[in-house]
Formats: C-alpha cells, structure tokens, sequence
C-alpha cells in the first residue's frame, strides 16, 4: 500500500513537473533591452546610438533580406531571390569594431508568403540558400556576437506545414556548417492558438494588429481591443517568447472613400493647401497630389496612424498579466529617431520595464 502510494505521488509531482514547464518555458537568452532595425541601410546616426545608450540596448534584431517569389524562374534555385539587402557602410562598419562591439546581433530573414508557396517542396533548398546568405554576410560585415538567427513570415493555415519544414531544415543546415545559432521565429497573435513551430524561441509580434486595409478601422497599427482575444493563449505557449511593441507611424491611401492603395510617408497633412482635415486622424486631398512617381487623386482619403504610448502601454499591462513569472525581453520595432522622438525618455523607460 505504502509503495502504491509513493508510485502515484511521484506520478503525480511528474504530471506537475511536466504542466509547469508547460506553463514556464525556460529562459532561451538574456533578457535585455532590445531593437528591431528594419532599414536597407544600416546607419546609426549620433541619435540613434545616444537612444541605445540611455536605454541600454543590448541586442538588434537586423534584418538582412526579404525572400521574394521570383516570377520568371527556371530552375528551382530561382523561384525565390533575396530582395532588399541591407547594406553597411563604411562608418558603421567601423562602430560594429568600436562602440558597438559588445552589441549582440539577431539576423532576420522576412519571407514572403508567395516565396513559401513557390518553394513548397523545395523547403531544403530554400533553407540552405537562407543560411549561406546569412551566414556569408555576417562573415563579411563581422557582425559582433550573432548566436541566433530569426525567420520572420505570417505563415497560414495552408502554409503552416512547409514553414515549419523550412525551420527543421534550416536548423539542420545550420548544424551541417556548424553554426552555434538557435532559431527563432516571429509569432502574430492569430498563430497563438495553433501549432508551435519547430524553434528554440519566438517573438510575438504586437504591432499590425488590425486590418490596415479596411477603411473604417481607426487604428491598424495597434489597438488593445484587436489584441485582448488572443492573449488567453499566451500564458501556455508552450514557447519562449520575447515581445515586440510597435514605435512607428505610417500614413494609408483610401481611393474613392473605401479602395485602400497602399501605405505612404512622408506626407505633410498640416499643408491645408493640399489637405483638409475630415475627422479623428482621417484627411482629404484638395487637389490632385504628385507622390513619387504617380499622382493621388483628389478627393481622395489619408488615414495616418500613430503607435501612441497610452495603446502600447495598455496592451503591454494585459500582456505582462498573462506573462507573469517569466523571464523575457522587451524589443521595439524599429530603430528610427523621427519615430522615437515622439517618446519621452520616461516613456521609453516604461516600456521596456518588465515587471515579472
């Protein structure tokens, strides 16, 4: 009898043992302040590395390339091309020796949902042609402290299966060329309920949040109401996740009140010669408008979109209630001083303060 009950409480503290760490995925890396740095070209001007410093930024999410579907291909090697490469120049190539030199670096790969699709199959291939990219250009620049490589895609339902044997085959090809990286990947709120995919640690990504193309969302960027359905998955993602806040703003094209076009910048909305302001964050072009190489109509709508810090905070109490005990990092998207300018420095403090 006495022996039946030691058999069962050791089942049972195993049974516990296995639901806690469940519940409280291990600690993959430092927890530390973070950035994410979503440019073609990487350059750090005196504002940016004097916010890294005051803010004690310890890791940069850098993203090397986009994988794009290529439409005219031949061969299997072809159906997919990097695309938008960042490049560094010559000074800053100098401050990743000096200044920057204790910084840890996370190269990330954006892959597009068409160039998941064109590779279905062909996930092997894309992978080692994803890692000896990487791996090339993280040699060439000398890219200090690199431990970990992330892919960043919105994978789907349809998609799921081929970019979870993307992840598998990049993890063996990073072994096969004996690269001491862990994986990670983004992770979007819609894929908190479904499959974890096959990495070492996550991202979840709490920007984007709602529908940039639906004309009568008031704020895509980021709003808790989009956000509060989701985290009841959070707290047993049976994954380590750090969490991105956004720290952007961006301007949206409506064409005839309701055909979204596209997202612009740049755009001085306070030029009452050319704007007139409709309501909330929503304006109205008075004339047609040259932007870049094409011409909006008038008549047509500009809703501009701010990451305010009242929003990014109030997500980020529901998200530190859901993620209570553990251990993880704060990064903000992205390292752009225009956009980091609208911050106080107590507000930057706040949100990367993680109160466990």
């Amino acid at each position: 009898m006495k022996s039946l009950n030691a058999h069962v409480v050791v089942m049972l503290m195993t049974i516990l043992l296995v639901a806690c760490a469940h519940l409280d995925p291990q600690p993959i890396h430092e927890e530390k302040n973070a950035v994410y740095y979503w440019k073609t070209s990487f350059h750090l001007d005196q504002e940016n590395r004097s916010f890294m410093e005051d803010h004690q930024v310890g890791r940069i999410y850098l993203r090397m390339f986009d994988v794009t579907s290529e439409q005219y291909a031949y061969s299997a090697e072809e159906k997919t091309v990097p695309n938008a490469t960042v490049r560094i120049g010559e000074e800053d190539y100098r401050l990743l020796k000096d200044s920057l030199a204790s910084m840890e670096f996370v190269p990330v790969v954006y892959i597009t949902l068409d160039a998941l699709k064109e590779m279905k199959g062909e996930e092997t291939l894309l992978a080692s042609l994803i890692v000896t990219r990487v791996r090339n250009m993280v040699q060439y620049n000398e890219l200090p402290h690199v431990e970990e490589l992330q892919l960043d895609c919105d994978w789907t339902a349809s998609t799921e299966s081929s970019f979870f044997q993307l992840c598998q085959a990049v993890k063996q090809c990073m072994a096969d060329m004996q690269l001491p990286w862990r994986l990670s990947s983004t992770i979007r709120l819609h894929q908190l309920a479904g499959q974890v995919p096959p990495v070492d640690c996550g991202v979840l990504m709490l920007y984007n949040t709602g529908s940039f193309n639906d004309p009568d969302e008031p704020n895509s960027i980021i709003r808790l109401k989009h956000v509060e359905p989701y985290l009841k998955h959070l707290s047993s993602y049976p994954l380590h996740l750090d969490v991105a806040y956004p720290t952007y703003s961006w301007q949206l094209l409506f064409h005839r009140e309701r055909q979204f076009i596209g997202l612009i910048q740049g755009l001085d909305l306070s030029d009452t010669t050319r704007f007139c302001h409709e309501k909330g964050n929503i304006y109205r072009a008075r004339k047609d408008i040259p932007y870049h190489t094409s011409i909006f109509r008038m008549g047509s709508r500009i809703r501009e979109e701010q990451s305010s810090y009242d929003e990014v905070a109030a997500v980020k109490r529901q998200v530190e209630i859901q993620l209570a005990g553990r251990n993880y990092s704060t990064i903000l998207y992205h390292l752009d001083s225009h956009n980091l300018s609208n911050y106080s420095f107590d507000e930057i403090q706040s949100l990367y303060s993680v109160h466990h």
